[in-house]
């Protein structure tokens, strides 16, 4: 996420491929995002649903690793965007969407 370093300038006259372009492109989504009403349930709902786009669309085809919520944070951080929930948009990349949450069941069979 080196790109996120990159200056409002190099941002905005960066090419749209390039990583800097991609970081540029995940900053406008969220500025976007960031202005949109949330006065209401559904306007707080899709405020977060456009800020969730934009970290699991724009900042995942930028990012060079998995995104966490720190991850997330510290680019916003550098981005100088509003600190928002940095688990909007990230999937916990320690659990595969494929397999079953842990089981709270601590009982074992043997056979």
């Amino acid at each position: 996420m080196n790109a996120a370093h990159a200056s409002p300038v190099a941002r905005a006259n960066a090419a749209p491929d390039s990583q800097v372009g991609l970081i540029a492109a995940y900053e406008q989504a969220m500025l976007a995002a960031l202005a949109m009403p949330a006065t209401t349930p559904e306007e707080i709902a899709a405020k977060e649903d456009a800020i969730a786009a934009a970290r699991s669309q724009e900042l995942a085809a930028a990012a060079n690793k998995s995104l966490s919520p720190e991850v997330v944070a510290q680019v916003d951080s550098l981005l100088g965007l509003p600190a928002t929930d940095p688990a909007l948009g990230v999937t916990d990349p320690a659990v595969s969407p494929d397999e079953p949450p842990p089981s709270d069941d601590t009982t074992t069979t043997s056979g």
